[in-house]
């Protein structure tokens, strides 16, 4: 009685440690899960849940992913709704169950204690907390691969035992599965590669009798998949041959060092950061190895990771798909864990103890980090829209440099009125961009340009540069890696003679006014026609300000380098006019009264300024003109 008694506790704190578990998985990726703007590729899944059914998959034709999961994300918000919540809330939930695949795989291999500890890191690793927050499919992907191996291993075991011998659940589940991943994003390829990996090696193990049916079992796998996905299989084949990737490869020992820190830790703490951290699990993985049955778990990690640093993918924009490998991470680190408290007794619970302390720690500062770090926030566009929204006036034009951005934009500014995307083709006709943004130009007397990804969409900065060459830059915010930048129609100038030197280097022909008086809120547009007197080595910005008098500071200015920085100095040739135009905007509250507006050229090493020479030599900045501002 009193056994049974205590087989029932024992059973029910397990039980409460399991929910437990799965409570701090669901607390962690529905956390502040709504706090973050949706960035670029968010705005793209929450516009194409918009479409029909049919015009997903011809819109998912001309991307480079597949439909499954605008599809279901289609579904899924008609269910929750369409916010940031419930479009999130697909992710999340999918990283749920990831955890809870993560336990039944440990406790597979090593039961219950395998099972618990392999949930707990899955729970908390940033990697999984970070793509369960997001409106992509990488955690879906992540899913169904975890969902396929588990289905391989079974039936794997299955064979040893002679279980069965005809075409039954596990076949039908395993193509349909595999179908659905690759459906879902092509890095599921990836697992399947790992599992047919695995497959390989259980082959070379078993007898000469039983290879011949276990390899046309095997190969009548593949043909279902391959079935199920020949209505998308060209469409694939020409996304992954000719989409442009950008490729990094880097030295292997970087390349594995970056890749097991990405594995271990995810994407929200620096490599530099984490050495202890990822030394400790890495060598509780080594130990977590001493296993037979780990085989496939191993490949499960080596062959994505293998593949994205074979492959030059492990960039910014393709080390997400890590997050596929991290399940596997977490699974033979909980077996080296075990290893250490079951095998080592005292001197092994000690060490894991510590190891787990010391991972736990980083794991801490990696989330701390993904939920309130703003250098790992994701593209604030929310804040874009309402910073364009709370300055708009009547003439006002705004500017999509990746045309896609259109989607994300729509999302928080559902009218779109007075929006353009430009940079449209690929790729991009410059002459036929610049007469499109003359017109614009002519339309309207204010520009704001939202600029991401400029290498893609506009690689010549054909648009960028048109902007800073005809018309005057006041100024440029970021917001994550997207720059909201102003640019106002230039009005009439006189242009003036004065040449004046600063520093013995660089010469002042001409400037340009575009008046003399200025009411509060109004921009100065001053033109600055600049030649080299020698080489320039160094790099200098320009600096406008305007002065109530010359001992108190600017109440106005815009520094920049030449031509909005798309000409340094240190570019410069003799002989070579620069026309550089600046935008100065005036507060809306600046007092009634006279100014001076005044130049200059400062080092952007060390901050120290070009003298003038000529009447005003020795001082560190010309005085243009009086301007004055009235009512």
């Amino acid at each position: 009685m009193i056994d049974k008694l205590e087989e029932n506790i024992g059973l029910a704190v397990r039980l409460a440690v399991i929910v437990i578990v799965m409570l701090l998985a669901t607390y962690l990726r529905f956390h502040l899960i709504d706090s973050q703007s949706l960035w670029y590729d968010e705005g793209n899944s929450a516009r194409m849940i918009l479409r029909s059914s049919r015009e997903i998959l011809s819109a998912a034709a001309a991307d480079v992913h597949p439909p499954a999961y605008y599809l279901l994300l289609r579904v899924w918000a008609g269910m929750v709704g369409g916010s940031e919540f419930g479009l999130r809330s697909l992710s999340a939930f999918s990283g749920v169950v990831v955890v809870s695949g993560i336990y039944l795989i440990g406790y597979r291999l090593g039961k219950y204690l395998v099972g618990v500890l392999a949930g707990i890191i899955g729970a908390i690793h940033p990697g999984l907390v970070y793509y369960s927050q997001e409106v992509r499919m990488y955690m879906l992907c992540t899913l169904l691969g975890l969902i396929l191996m588990y289905i391989s291993m079974r039936l794997i075991n299955f064979r040893k035992m002679n279980r069965f011998s005809s075409i039954n659940f596990w076949h039908i589940s395993f193509v349909i599965c595999a179908a659905a991943g690759l459906y879902v994003h092509y890095s599921f390829g990836f697992i399947l590669f790992a599992i047919n990996l695995a497959f390989a090696y259980e082959l070379v193990r078993i007898s000469n009798k039983d290879r011949r049916s276990m390899l046309l079992e095997w190969i009548s796998l593949q043909i279902g998949i391959l079935i199920l996905y020949m209505p998308w299989l060209s469409i694939a084949m020409d996304h992954l041959t000719s989409w442009p990737a950008e490729r990094v490869h880097l030295p292997m020992a970087i390349a594995v060092w970056d890749v097991w820190t990405w594995l271990s830790l995810g994407p929200t703490i620096e490599a530099a950061e984490t050495i202890l951290g990822v030394v400790c699990l890495g060598t509780i993985v080594v130990i977590g190895l001493a296993n037979e049955r780990i085989v496939w778990i191993t490949l499960w990690i080596i062959t994505p990771a293998g593949l994205i640093i074979g492959f030059g993918l492990f960039s910014e924009a393709f080390s997400k798909f890590l997050v596929l490998a991290v399940p596997a991470v977490a699974i033979i680190a909980a077996n080296g864990f075990a290893c250490l408290i079951e095998d080592f007794k005292i001197p092994g619970r000690v060490l894991a103890l510590f190891t787990i302390a010391v991972v736990f720690n980083y794991t801490y500062l990696s989330l701390d980090n993904l939920y309130h770090n703003e250098y790992y926030r994701r593209d604030d566009y929310r804040a874009i829209v309402a910073d364009i929204l709370d300055n708009y006036r009547d003439g006002d034009a705004v500017l999509l440099n990746a045309p896609n951005q259109a989607e994300v934009i729509e999302y928080y500014y559902p009218t779109m009125t007075h929006v353009f995307p430009v940079a449209r083709t690929r790729p991009l006709d410059a002459g036929a961009q610049v007469l499109e943004l003359e017109k614009i130009a002519s339309e309207h007397s204010r520009l704001m340009g939202v600029f991401w990804g400029n290498e893609q969409s506009d690689p010549d900065d054909v648009v960028e540069s048109w902007l800073n060459s005809n018309t005057f830059k006041t100024s440029e915010s970021w917001y994550g890696q997207v720059r909201l930048m102003e640019y106002y129609v230039a009005e009439e100038s006189r242009m003036e003679d004065i040449n004046m030197v600063f520093g013995g280097i660089v010469r002042l022909e001409r400037y340009g006014l575009n008046k003399q008086v200025f009411k509060p809120g109004d921009v100065i547009q001053v033109i600055l026609d600049w030649s080299a007197v020698r080489e320039i080595s160094s790099r200098y910005k320009v600096f406008v300000h305007v002065y109530v008098d010359d001992n108190s500071p600017p109440l106005a200015q815009h520094d920049s380098e030449p031509v909005g920085g798309s000409i340094p100095t240190n570019t410069w040739t003799s002989n070579q006019v620069i026309t550089d135009m600046h935008g100065v905007a005036l507060p809306g509250d600046i007092g009634i009264g006279d100014y001076t507006l005044a130049i200059g050229m400062y080092s952007i090493d060390d901050g120290e300024r070009l003298r003038v020479v000529g009447e005003q030599d020795g001082i560190d900045r010309l005085i243009l003109s009086k301007i004055s501002v009235v009512e």
